[in-house]
């Protein structure tokens, strides 16, 4: 009663099957892990990117909105401090005292989460 030949080769290979598939089941979830992390990482990259545009629109409005009411147009009656989805804005400085003498406005725009962006613009007005 002696073994054929085949059965043995077959023997020695039984482990090795086992080896191979332990080895691409983690190889594959560390790919898994990386692209969870991958996505992730991505998602609070976006948002941030997202608010950090949010601020900077909202501070080119106030910039706009004020140089607007300074030259009389637009029916505003009071200089225009507008808070958008969270996002606050403040004029830092303000300089106009008359038309056709340059004038220099920065606004900041702050969101809770620490995201803040200063615009600044040169203008000039001239006399209606």
């Amino acid at each position: 009663m002696c073994p054929e030949p085949s059965s043995r080769k077959r023997s020695a290979n039984q482990g090795f099957a086992l080896v191979v598939a332990l080895f691409v089941i983690v190889i594959m979830a560390a790919f898994g892990l990386l692209i969870a992390r991958y996505t992730t990482t991505t998602q609070a990259v976006s948002a941030e990117d997202y608010l950090w545009a949010q601020a900077l629109h909202s501070a080119e409005s106030v910039v706009s909105l004020n140089i607007l009411y300074r030259d009389g147009g637009g029916g505003l009656s009071a200089s225009p401090v507008p808070s958008v989805e969270n996002i606050s804005t403040h004029i830092e400085a303000d300089t106009f005292v008359a038309t056709n003498t340059p004038a220099v406005i920065r606004v900041r725009a702050d969101h809770a989460t620490g995201v803040s962006r200063t615009v600044e613009a040169k203008y000039l007005l001239a006399p209606n």
